[in-house]
């Protein structure tokens, strides 16, 4: 288990909350990008100073250094700089979506929660969705069709590989920084199946609408966004993970998380959650209700405050274990 001294951290928060305010705009898909520069953060805190300066050194490499890790003016002070830098990595994949380094089914895998038995049946058989958890022999970083489990094994290997090369384990770290904190938003790991409505899915809660206080969303962007849509590394965002990594009860749920370091795992853990908590009875209502006329949209769905208190837990809960988890992966690929 890897461990940092708590001496001088005050320090370093302080200079954040004042220095740490701007990054690229681009549009964010998954816990958006405060929760994954969170994951980020927590990883960083877990980290050994050795395995800190191996990961600078690496993403120093990435083929899109320069335009992307390299901090401004007004992020001073080398500690300031570095934590900048690693929380960058966790959005670069975010940041190139649209470009020819995007691989979109990456981010998630589609395990199904069909809404009855029927669904079940009729559906079962012919869904095409990619649920392997084995590598394809031929896969690269340059392969697309390869989901989240797939994905994070094959960098996990290129990481530690001795034949890989400096700019390809920079780009397995950044991918890695992003990826672990993808597998750990339910709905990444599951989507919902119905014989009329959803019959290819409905992309991870993307197609379940959900009242908003100023705009509807959907069920998807509702856990995407439960630590908000800013997209900066700012004070707010680090006073955030010090208080998560002050919180004795996730940081044992931390702990406990580096036990279970297969991908696999993670998306089990996921999908229950998913069951048990994402879908709730209120959702599946909404969606057996649009079930019975597909041509008509489903009416948002207005979640209850005992929902909403459910999802912060469960939330704050992930992006700690998916932090602990990372330091665990990142300091196993880059000795």
């Amino acid at each position: 288990m890897m461990t940092q001294p708590n001496r001088g951290r005050r320090i370093v928060v302080a200079g954040l909350v004042l220095l740490l305010v701007s990054s690229w705009a681009a549009p964010a898909r998954s816990w958006w990008d405060s929760g994954h520069r969170l994951v980020a953060l927590i990883a960083w805190d877990r980290m050994d100073a050795t395995t800190r300066m191996r990961v600078l050194k690496l993403l120093g490499k990435h083929p899109q250094a320069e335009k992307y890790f390299t901090p401004g003016d007004q992020v001073q002070g080398v500690q300031l700089r570095h934590r900048w830098i690693v929380s960058q990595a966790a959005v670069w994949s975010d940041l190139v979506r649209k470009t020819d380094r995007d691989r979109p089914t990456w981010h998630y895998i589609n395990r199904p929660l069909f809404l009855s038995a029927d669904d079940r049946r009729v559906l079962g058989r012919q869904l095409k969705v990619n649920l392997d958890s084995n590598v394809p022999t031929t896969a690269t970083l340059s392969t697309q069709e390869l989901n989240v489990i797939q994905a994070i094994t094959l960098c996990r290997r290129r990481l530690s590989a001795r034949d890989a090369t400096e700019a390809e384990r920079a780009l397995c770290v950044t991918w890695l920084c992003h990826m672990v904190g993808d597998v750990h938003q339910p709905c990444h790991s599951t989507a919902s199946f119905t014989a009329r409505r959803f019959p290819r899915g409905d992309r991870g809660g993307n197609d379940v609408p959900i009242r908003g206080d100023k705009k509807d969303i959907n069920l998807h962007m509702y856990w995407d966004g439960q630590f908000g849509s800013g997209r900066a590394l700012n004070g707010d965002l680090v006073r955030r993970a010090a208080s998560l990594l002050a919180d004795a009860t996730l940081v044992s749920a931390g702990r406990r998380a580096t036990k279970r370091l297969q991908p696999a795992a993670w998306v089990t853990e996921s999908h229950l959650l998913a069951r048990k908590v994402v879908y709730s009875p209120t959702i599946l209502r909404a969606i057996r209700r649009g079930e019975s006329d597909p041509q008509q949209a489903i009416p948002a769905v207005e979640l209850s405050d005992d929902y909403a208190r459910q999802a912060r837990t469960v939330s704050r809960r992930r992006v700690v274990e998916a932090g602990f988890r990372l330091a665990e992966v990142l300091s196993e690929g880059v000795r």
